[in-house]
């Protein structure tokens, strides 16, 4: 730790900021919880006999689900040379079953998160974060490590690169002194948030998020991805690679200047996440093209 990042923070404020993050979080009643229909619309994805039919009579008894999903089939990125539909087993049919799960995830959680963080750009967030998510699967599928790559699901991929930055929303809405306080710390020091976070807190926006998916009963490789984006290599073995397909999808999007979620400057990759992923440098310029073209997709999923 640099001498005077460490000198920066009020004794007060470092006491123990885990803890009490971790006892607020399990206390408060008013916390978000999962969505109903997201699970139920997952289930059916992941049920051998879904239909269009089927999820479109799921995903027709949430107005603001059917909203969404009416609104990507008809966005000329997904429309084509179809002609606009009203019909939300239509939509169903235009998109497939892997396009409607991603918006029904992200628009349900978008949703979920929608009234915390009154200090952060919500349009500007989640535009990110689902462009992270989808960037989930670039890296997984430019990986040569395919045996390894079978074992991380994709949909936990994305929920966790869709999730990444919760923590930063957790901390604005409950801790909004001691983000304010890291914030400025890491401008005036030209340091990453997550460097000024640990420096000041002995945790990160990682580790916050992640005490609230705990409490979801999230799997635990996405609460680990999550938890240890910023630092990949120490992840827990068993889900140490997750972990570090979501720390490069997040850090090609801050590169590429996809969204924001407040971060500001980023600690740079992860070697040991590249290498251990199997990529080839020979790939770069075409996955950065696959990021730009999904982000123009995000952008559609993350506004509706």
């Amino acid at each position: 730790m640099r001498p005077e990042v460490q000198h920066t923070f009020p004794e007060v404020v470092m006491q123990s900021f885990e803890q009490r993050a971790k006892e607020l979080l399990q206390s408060l009643e008013g916390l978000p919880t999962v969505p109903d229909v997201m699970l139920k619309v997952n289930r059916e994805i992941g049920s051998p006999s879904a239909t269009a039919r089927s999820l479109a009579a799921i995903i027709r008894n949430d107005p603001s689900l059917v909203a969404a999903v009416l609104r990507a089939a008809n966005s000329p990125i997904y429309r084509g040379r179809y002609a606009e539909t009203t019909s939300i087993q239509n939509a169903v049919a235009r998109l497939g079953f892997k396009e409607v799960g991603r918006i029904v995830t992200s628009v349900s959680l978008i949703r979920t998160f929608e009234g915390l963080g009154s200090g952060i750009d919500h349009k500007a967030f989640w535009y990110h974060s689902v462009t992270t998510g989808i960037a989930t699967g670039i890296f997984r599928r430019y990986s040569t490590r395919k045996q390894e790559m079978e074992t991380i699901e994709a949909e936990s991929a994305f929920v966790a690169g869709l999730l990444h930055d919760i923590g930063i929303l957790l901390m604005d809405q409950y801790f909004p002194e001691e983000l304010a306080l890291v914030k400025s710390t890491a401008s005036k020091l030209h340091i990453p948030l997550a460097q000024a976070e640990r420096a000041a807190l002995d945790t990160d926006h990682g580790r916050i998020g992640a005490m609230l998916l705990r409490r979801w009963s999230i799997p635990e490789e996405v609460v680990s991805a999550v938890a240890w984006h910023h630092d990949p290599d120490l992840a827990p073995p068993e889900h140490r690679r997750i972990a570090q397909i979501v720390h490069l999808a997040d850090f090609i999007c801050v590169n590429q200047a996809i969204g924001d979620t407040g971060e500001g400057l980023y600690e740079g990759f992860s070697e040991g996440a590249w290498h251990d992923l199997g990529l080839s440098v020979s790939d770069v310029e075409s996955m950065l093209e696959e990021v730009r073209t999904e982000a123009d997709r995000s952008e559609v999923i993350a506004t509706v």
